[in-house]
């Protein structure tokens, strides 16, 4: 095969491979509201809850967030430092005792609401790769041709991780933000929640929440 040709070829499929894990791999916010009469001050101040199922995601989810947060110059609390056993973030006297600790402001509670796998077809498809060209040239390029390259059909499994995050004044207890995200075949663990915490935190700045 001419060199250049086989140049061709693998741009090409590094091409579609980069298009392949954009279009697999992504976060997106569903849905968010806000309290449209909101008078209160920009929160300074956040004890953040984790509902996960271990007690390691819980810590993950709740130290990135504080991270998250303190880029806002906001005061994040991990609700694991002040309730270590998970069981007790059912107890709502355990939670007011953890605010009434804090000093927070605000209370957010990141819950996992689902996550599962999820069977897909993906059909057929062909890729046109441009043959070698007469010349090296700009317009020898003219007239080329392209080698079709048949891909076939197959089936994949997907993995769906939704999560629900609301915020509430500590002083009131009423909701003041609220939002779910779905994350579509997370490469990994930290990518699911560096990408959740980027959404909502910048969601509720547009909603006046943050500075």
């Amino acid at each position: 095969m001419h060199p250049r040709k086989k140049l061709w070829m693998i741009l090409a499929l590094l091409s579609a491979l980069l298009v392949l894990l954009t279009a697999c791999s992504s976060t997106k916010l569903l849905s968010s509201w806000h309290k449209p009469d909101l008078t209160a001050q920009p929160l300074q101040k956040v004890l953040i809850l984790g509902v996960m199922p271990n007690d390691l995601q819980r810590r993950t989810i709740e130290d990135a967030f504080l991270q998250r947060l303190a880029k806002e110059s906001v005061t994040g609390i991990a609700g694991y430092t002040l309730m270590h056993n998970p069981e007790d973030y059912d107890e709502i006297a355990e939670i007011r005792e953890a605010v009434h600790k804090s000093g927070a402001d605000a209370a957010m509670i990141i819950t996992l609401v689902e996550n599962k796998e999820q069977e897909r077809y993906v059909p057929p498809s062909v890729d046109y790769i441009p043959s070698y060209g007469m010349g090296y040239g700009f317009y020898n390029y003219y007239g080329m041709s392209y080698q079709a390259v048949y891909r076939p059909g197959y089936k994949t499994i997907d993995q769906i991780v939704k999560l629900e995050t609301t915020v509430f004044l500590t002083e009131t207890e009423e909701m003041i933000w609220a939002g779910s995200t779905e994350s579509f075949n997370p490469p990994s663990t930290d990518k699911i929640v560096s990408e959740n915490t980027n959404l909502i935190v910048e969601s509720m700045k547009k909603a006046g929440l943050i500075k």
